[in-house]
Order: C-alpha cells, then structure tokens, then sequence
C-alpha cells in the first residue's frame, strides 16, 4: 500500500514538473511573440518618421526628378517644410494603387524592406489625394505619421473681380503695332514725326491700316479742338494726304480722316499697302500756346476692340477653369450706348460666377463713346463694397482690373477716384490693376497713378497677346502658399 503511495507521489512531480516546463516554454514563446511585436511597431514608427523626414526635407535627387524612370532618392520639398506640387503628384502617380512596378520601385527607393506604404494628402478645404497601398484595414503592426507642411504656391480663390473695359469710340481703332513714338512738342511748321515701311506683304483681305495721332486735349492757349491739329502722310508713290476734320471725310483716293478730341485717325485702303519704300508723317499745329504730341502710331487690323474681347474672355475662361465657380466676377464698361455723353459708365452684369453669361456680354459689347476712367473706378468701388455687405460668403480678395487703350475724356480726376476706391472697399486684400492697351502716354501715366494708389502695377500690352499675358499674371500673380496634412502610413 505504501508502495502505491509513492508511485503515486512520483508519477504527481513528474506530471507537475512537465506542466511548470510547459507553462516556462509558453511563457517564453508569447514573451517573444510580444517582443517580436513590440520590436515590428518600433521598427514600423522609426521607417514611418524617416520616410516623412526624407520626403519633407529633401528635394530628392535629381532636384528636377519627374517620374520613376530618372528618380534616384525621392523627396518633394521645393524648400524646409514646403512640398513641391509637382513632385507630390508624381510620387502619388509613382505609388498608385500600390500594385505594380512603379510601387515596387518606390519602396525600394524609400528603404521600406517588407513594409507597405500609404501616403494621402489632405486639403484645407477636406479633398483627398492618395496613392500607395492603403489597404491595411485591422493589421496590428501599423505606423501613422501626420505631418502638417505648406504646398508649394497656390491661386488665392474666393475673389470678387471686378473688370472695367474701355469700350470708348477708339477701341475701334486697330491694334496690330507697325510702330509708334512717344510725346514731343507740336510746331506751326511741319515737322516729320516719323517714317515707316512696311516690309511685307499686305495682311489677309479684307484689311486696311491707320496712321494714328494722339495729342493733349488742354494747354497753354485754352482747349485743343480735332482741326488745331494736322496731319499729312505722303506715301512711297509721293502722294500727298491731309487730314481732314469730319467723321471719316475724304483725305484722298483711299484714304478717310477721323477728327476726335484729343486725336486724328487717318484710315487707308489695303491697296494702298506698299512693302517697299517710305511712308512719311508729318504734324503741324494751328494754333498758338505750347500743344504736345502724345502718341503717334501705325496700326492694322484687329480692331482694338476685337482683340481686347477675345483676351478678355480667354481670361474669363481662365478664371472659370482654376476657380471652379468660386471666383465671382462682375463686369463694366465706359458707355451703354452711342448717344451716351460724359460720364457714361455702365455696369453690365453684376457679381456672378454665371461666366458663360459674362463672356456672352463681352462678345456684344460696341465701341462708341467717352473714356470716364476715374467715374467707372468710383462707381465699381461702391458696387464692390455694397456686394461684400450683402454676400453670403466671406469674400477675403477683392481685385478691381481696368483696361484701357486712352486716358480720361470726362474730366475726372483718376488719383482721387482711385484713393476713393482703396478707402471704400472694406475688404482687407483689395488692390486695382490697371492695363494700357495699344495705349498713349498720357492714359499710361494715368493708369500707372491708378495702380500705384492700388497697390498693385500697371501693364503694358500694346496687342492682343500682351493684353492676354497681362490678364493672365494678374490673376496668377496673387499666390500663396496653402496649409495642408500629409499622412504617412506604413504597415505589414
């Protein structure tokens, strides 16, 4: 019996010993299991940090990388803390889906080993952008990084633009430049203002050219009538044509003279054109006191008019593509009809994003009328302060753009109308930009005081091309940097 008690006894610290072994064994698998673990997420958070490290503090090299055929180290700053856009978007073209080679070669270059990568980037207006393999659902080695950093340079939106467009009587004059000079000093005797040839053949029909003179509509002697002033161009044959003082009086076989306030417009049949030799123009005043030629300039078609439209609306659809309907626009001009006198502003379509609606309103716009540059800015001030009381979105820009091809024919003073619309408009970031189209000194110097007082420049655009580059820089000009997350996840 006491035997069996110790069989007993034995067979109970063996069975006991093997269960301790058992117990030591498992024990020292889920430790390791565990520190495996702990091991995996320490190693996932160090890649994660150096991953956002090396995409935000490096340019990647080469600096100009674009795509997975000539990247060697990837990185997206285009300076500390600020991510090249470009580059972002090819590194989330690299990424992809995170399936094919692209990804592969991606992972390699970022020292991932067996990790996976998913990268997103998070607007401030909540859109998206991702690439990578984002698929990491309920995986429990995962390494999550946010990093805040500045995206490269932005279009500032949520504008209200306001554009003034001369559509006085000389935007029907041409555009095309063959040449111009600037101001000098009239005299009684006839004084040869400038010469030009025209070294090519004649401009697809129908088309004709203009031999334009601009001049000061006030001086020592009083006021400067159309006829104070005379023109004669004698042509390559030696024609001989004078300017006469009517609305389009014959100056000769060919020719028509214009007389307007402040300038003369000499028009001449295209078969006329002749690309050898001289065409000569000479000036002489009629009057006594101290009368100054602004501008002389020949010119042919497009009509100014013509080509200020089509920039004009290029530029609206500019607007409309980058701002996707935020960016509201209202539009104005210098007359609303022929019989208009002084000031004869007129607002067209106020604020919209309707664009379609604001291009159909500059396609029917006429050229007639007066230039009441400083009424139009005075009058645009007070529809932009009223519409920033009265919208219902936090409008944070305001842009006033005047285009014109003349100075101020109303008597308006453009610097006090100008400080009339900075003082009117309680919007922090308002500034008005000015454009001189196929323009005279004297509205340049005008427009030049209007952007000044604006803060912001003025432009010259002496064709239709100039004028669209001029629009352009000035609605790309206003950028900033834009305050964005980017998400780092990496995970196995």
């Amino acid at each position: 019996m006491g035997c069996k008690k110790a069989q007993i006894s034995g067979l109970d610290l063996i069975l006991a010993i093997m269960l301790f072994s058992m117990a030591i064994i498992l024990f020292s698998i889920l430790w390791n299991v565990v520190q495996y673990n702990v091991k995996t997420s320490a190693d996932a958070d160090i890649i994660a940090i150096q991953v956002a490290n090396r995409l935000l503090d490096s340019p990647g090299y080469p600096s100009d990388w674009n795509d997975s055929s000539n990247v060697q180290l990837i990185g997206l700053s285009s300076e500390r803390g600020v991510i090249d856009q470009a580059k972002f978007q090819n590194l989330i073209k690299m990424l992809g889906n995170g399936s094919d080679s692209n990804y592969t070669r991606a992972r390699e270059l970022l020292d991932l080993g067996p990790y996976q990568l998913c990268i997103s980037l998070t607007y401030p207006n909540g859109t998206v952008t991702q690439g990578g393999n984002c698929n990491f659902g309920n995986t429990t080695t995962v390494s999550i990084i946010n990093r805040t950093a500045l995206f490269g340079e932005v279009v500032v939106h949520n504008n209200s633009i306001t554009f003034i467009f001369d559509s006085s009587g000389s935007m029907d004059w041409f555009s095309k430049s063959w040449g111009y000079t600037p101001s000098k000093n009239l005299s009684s005797s006839w004084v040869n203002i400038y010469n030009v040839s025209f070294n090519t053949s004649p401009p697809a029909a129908p088309d004709d050219f203009d031999f334009v003179l601009e001049f000061n509509t006030s001086f020592t002697g009083g006021s400067v009538a159309s006829d104070d002033v005379v023109m004669n161009i004698t042509s390559p044959k030696n024609t001989v044509y004078v300017s006469c003082h009517g609305t389009g009086c014959n100056c000769g076989s060919g020719c028509l003279s214009y007389g307007y306030s402040g300038a003369l417009r000499m028009n001449f049949s295209k078969t006329l054109w002749n690309a050898s030799g001289v065409w000569k123009v000479g000036v002489r005043k009629t009057v006594s006191g101290n009368l100054q030629l602004d501008d002389f300039m020949v010119q042919t078609r497009p009509r100014r008019l013509d080509g200020a439209k089509d920039a004009t609306m290029n530029f609206v659809n500019v607007i409309a593509t980058e701002s996707k309907g935020i960016d509201e626009m209202s539009l104005y001009n210098f007359s609303k009809n022929s019989a208009q006198g002084c000031p004869n502003y007129n607002m067209v379509i106020n604020f919209t994003v309707n664009y379609t609606a604001i291009n159909y309103s500059i396609g029917n716009m006429s050229a007639y009328g007066a230039t009441p540059i400083a009424e139009s800015i005075k009058r645009a001030a007070d529809s932009i302060n009223a519409s920033y009381y009265n919208s219902t979105t936090n409008r944070t820009h305001a842009r006033m753009i005047v285009v014109s091809d003349g100075s101020e024919t109303c008597n308006g003073d453009v610097a006090a109308a100008a400080n009339y619309a900075m003082d009117k408009v309680h919007i922090k970031d308002f500034e008005i930009c000015t454009v001189g189209y196929a323009q005279g000194s004297t509205g340049e110097s005008q427009l030049r005081t209007v952007a000044s007082i604006g803060k912001c420049r003025y432009y010259s655009a002496r064709n239709e091309g100039q004028l669209a580059q001029a629009l352009t820089e000035i609605y790309f000009g206003n950028l900033e940097k834009e305050s964005v997350v980017i998400n780092i996840v990496v995970w196995r």
